[in-house]
């Protein structure tokens, strides 16, 4: 059912609630299980190396992946031919409903993680301490480079929750393949495009000058626009736009 297109914080935040009450036995299973193959792992690198940069490593390792999987997963009641008509109906316009897809998947699947991977670090390195009388430097959340991830998370993952919209199954491996295609699309109409500019002559190490001085063994001007410019769309353009795709697909859904 298409409602009118308000926003109330309210009904976002019920919307996260009810989402993380509805899965929280998922949610404590999978903890459970990571948390458990974690500490075997913590033992035993306390026990050999004793790595520095254990848990921040670790971490990272589970984010990445963990994030993008929620994110395939943040519309299949959508998809649900049983829960699909349920989810349609729920007083929520369908700003709201995306909004809370896109928070619960981003900020709050990143604070959520911090705060869990922070109390287990806590509990393997007590344990480590205990049997091996040494532990790694404690987990933490105000890493600089914890904190550039989540930026990167943003970046990456929003077009997988497009997928998630878009595609009822298989949605990692289809959302992988568009995107693979996209960037082969792209690529090629980069090279067209040079190709055209340059004529039958050019070589890779003519345009290389362009925008590399090996006299200063720095980016040339035009160089680093380029290279802002690829900031910007990554950071900037890719969630915004992907987003913006996602929440008009949605509402194309429930009308």
């Amino acid at each position: 059912m298409q409602g009118k297109e308000s926003l109330n914080p309210a009904r976002v935040y019920f919307l996260i609630r009810n989402a993380i009450v509805l899965n929280r036995s998922s949610i404590m299973f999978i903890t459970a299980a990571l948390g458990s193959i974690l500490f075997l792992l913590s033992l035993f690198d306390a026990y050999g190396n004793c790595s520095p940069m254990f848990h921040r490593n670790a971490y990272l390792v589970i984010f990445f992946p963990g994030g993008i999987f929620l994110t395939t997963r943040a519309f299949r009641e959508l998809h649900d031919p049983v829960k699909g008509y349920s989810w349609l109906l729920l007083p929520a316009s369908s700003l709201e409903k995306t909004l809370s897809r896109i928070l619960l998947t981003t900020l709050v699947y990143y604070f959520g993680s911090l705060v869990i991977y922070l109390l287990f670090s806590l509990l393997s390195e007590g344990i480590n301490m205990l049997v091996l009388q040494r532990c790694h430097f404690m987990f933490n959340p105000f890493d600089l480079v914890i904190i550039k991830s989540m930026g990167v998370y943003m970046a990456v993952q929003a077009p997988f929750l497009t997928g998630a919209v878009y595609f009822k199954k298989h949605t990692l491996s289809k959302t992988i393949l568009f995107l693979t295609f996209s960037v082969l699309i792209i690529g090629v109409g980069i090279l067209i495009a040079i190709r055209l500019i340059f004529g039958e002559g050019f070589f890779w190490w003519n345009v290389q000058d362009i925008f590399y001085s090996n006299e200063v063994d720095d980016f040339t001007a035009v160089g680093s626009g380029v290279i802002n410019t690829a900031k910007v769309f990554f950071w900037f353009a890719v969630p915004s736009v992907s987003w913006i795709i996602c929440y008009f697909r949605y509402r194309e859904t429930e009308l």
